[in-house]
């Protein structure tokens, strides 16, 4: 599942997805669709990356909800929180520490810096201190960025093999 799940996340990207700028309407719809009405566009417009790493998840096959049924998960996996509730779950237990080096198809939560809201990308391949991620929600566009693994890496979440 990781090495499909990097595959599909890297082929998005080329999608160009991105929400509002000056130039254009969004395009998030496509995102929007895996998770339930009460979940808008207009709610993704704010933070979209964990609706990207689940858009890209489903497309891997992945079985996992668009809503987690366990109350200690609070949203759907649109939200970067809810990736991260759901990761720390006891019987889940797929939340690896930023000590450990990531494998190819991990997400990747991280912070662009200390004071702004965590993002979630897909390992794309991992460098000598660094990791190139699939992202959406980057600068607003789906791209293909380079993160240090520094303080700002908060952890990865290693789906089912």
């Amino acid at each position: 599942m990781n090495l499909k799940l990097a595959r599909i996340a890297e082929a998005e990207t080329k999608n160009n997805y991105h929400g509002n700028t000056l130039a254009a309407i969004g395009n998030l719809q496509v995102l929007r669709e895996h998770f339930p009405p009460s979940v808008t566009v207009e709610d993704l417009e704010g933070d979209w990356s964990g609706a990207f790493a689940y858009h890209c998840a489903v497309l891997a096959g992945s079985s996992l909800p668009p809503k987690y049924p366990d109350p200690r998960v609070r949203g759907c996996f649109n939200l970067v929180s809810s990736w991260w509730e759901y990761a720390r779950l006891p019987k889940i237990r797929i939340l690896h520490s930023p000590a450990e080096l990531p494998e190819v198809g991990d997400l990747a939560v991280f912070r662009l810096s200390s004071e702004k809201p965590p993002m979630i990308g897909i390992v794309l391949s991992v460098g000598e201190g660094s990791v190139e991620l699939a992202m959406g929600d980057y600068h607003n566009h789906s791209a293909i960025a380079e993160r240090p693994l520094n303080e700002l890496m908060e952890g990865f979440i290693r789906l089912e093999r």
